[in-house]
């Protein structure tokens, strides 16, 4: 079993805009927390910023085929088998 914070390949995640938004929020309650004054929260938002960042849009997980389709998108071949 591999642990994740996220779940990057999870298929809530496969359109651009629901990344893009979840990236976005956490880039700005980054700065809230700056803003706020919470060096703390301020370090570990950023760091889920990077993280969230990385694996959205680095990592190439997210592009990736999902666990189990890589079969089921092959057309069946028709025509004998020998």
């Amino acid at each position: 079993m591999r642990w994740a914070l996220i779940d990057f390949h999870h298929p809530f995640f496969r359109p651009l805009i629901r990344r893009i938004v979840v990236f976005c929020v956490v880039a700005i309650w980054t700065v809230v927390e700056y803003f706020g004054g919470s060096l703390g929260w301020t370090i570990f938002f950023l760091a889920l910023t990077a993280y969230v960042g990385w694996g959205f849009f680095l990592s190439g997980q997210v592009q990736a085929p999902l666990p189990g389709t890589e079969t089921a998108d092959k057309a069946p071949q028709s025509g004998d088998e020998s």
